[in-house]
């Protein structure tokens, strides 16, 4: 199934709003049936999430959950248009934007809707830098004005992604595309950052000096602290638990994309995957750039090796 591309606007970012929305950023996006659209979202679409000014980001859908509620709509006690606009140092307070009525306060009518949420934490990118909405203008599909959610031009979209996110936008134009399609959509996450992160970092830089595991020396920056195991299972941080990554390695580690062999200290790819791209082939069997007494532990490196390779063989099954 071909999958889309959309612009979701989120007032996330916008105290006074945050009673009416529930989205939370970088994780899931919510919406709902009365909203223009809200019927055409599918499992593997992708999210441009922003507000009123810049773009924050982008993922794909993993799941979306759908259940009945109530939405209260304010609407123009006039013209009861839901065309409101909450104006903050103006009196009335309130103005409609159809037939230009001011009051005090909006009629609030409750409406029975289908409330949508779209989990995209899995494969969420955030921007190195917000980008201006203004850059959209070319890459919508459609000239419609409504504002929520916006169908993108495809082809125009991954361009733009690339543009914004440079390597890390491209590599995830590629690998969304493979993982989109496949059974259950995608792979599981082994890790987020916790806190504590920044210390346990620090920990394995004193340790690897500015080092990636795979890749080799690299500006300090651009380097991550990674867990070797499912740290929502295992709240702490172990030092000889962890290594260091560069950001776009790290990425795949995290979803099993990539995995150390435990017998011969060599990095590992989905083989299903190195075939197809370039970006993977270059990573693909590399000795770990580790020295032998500095290795972490031999269990976990087996058990995150175990469930990698156990979800490339589900896919391959898929």
């Amino acid at each position: 199934m071909k999958r889309s591309v959309w612009s979701c606007y989120s007032r996330v970012f916008d105290v006074s709003e945050a009673a009416l929305y529930g989205d939370h950023f970088g994780e899931r996006y919510e919406y709902d049936s009365n909203v223009v659209n809200s019927s055409r979202i599918r499992e593997g679409d992708v999210l441009l999430i922003r507000d009123a000014q810049l773009i924050f980001g982008f993922g794909v859908i993993e799941r979306i959950d759908a259940a009945k509620g109530e939405k209260l709509m304010r609407r123009c006690p006039v013209c009861r248009r839901a065309a409101v606009s909450r104006r903050k140092a103006v009196v009335p307070e309130y103005r409609c934007l159809k037939c230009k009525a001011e009051f005090d306060a909006p009629f609030v009518e409750p409406l029975i809707v289908t409330r949508f949420v779209a989990h995209y934490g899995r494969w969420w990118v955030p921007l190195p830098s917000p980008a201006p909405v203004r850059q959209l203008l070319n890459v919508y599909a459609q000239q419609d004005r409504q504002n929520a959610i916006r169908l993108l031009d495809e082809t125009a979209a991954e361009r733009l992604i690339g543009q914004l996110a440079g390597v890390d936008g491209q590599f995830f134009v590629q690998i969304s595309h493979a993982v989109g399609s496949l059974e259950g959509g995608f792979v599981e996450s082994i890790a987020k950052a916790r806190r504590g992160q920044a210390h346990f970092r620090q920990g394995l830089v004193d340790r690897f000096g500015a080092v990636c595991a795979v890749t080799g020396p690299q500006p300090e920056q651009v380097l991550d602290a990674a867990h070797l195991y499912p740290y929502a299972k295992t709240p702490h941080h172990d030092a000889e638990g962890g290594l260091l990554l560069r950001a776009d390695v790290h990425r795949l580690f995290d979803r099993l994309v990539l995995t150390i062999d435990p017998k011969s200290w060599r990095a590992r790819v989905d083989p299903a995957l190195t075939d197809r791209f370039a970006l993977l082939r270059d990573l693909a069997d590399r000795d770990l750039v580790i020295d032998e007494e500095k290795r972490p532990r031999i269990d976990l490196v087996h058990g995150h090796f175990e469930l990698a390779t156990q979800a490339w063989r589900d896919r391959r099954r898929g």
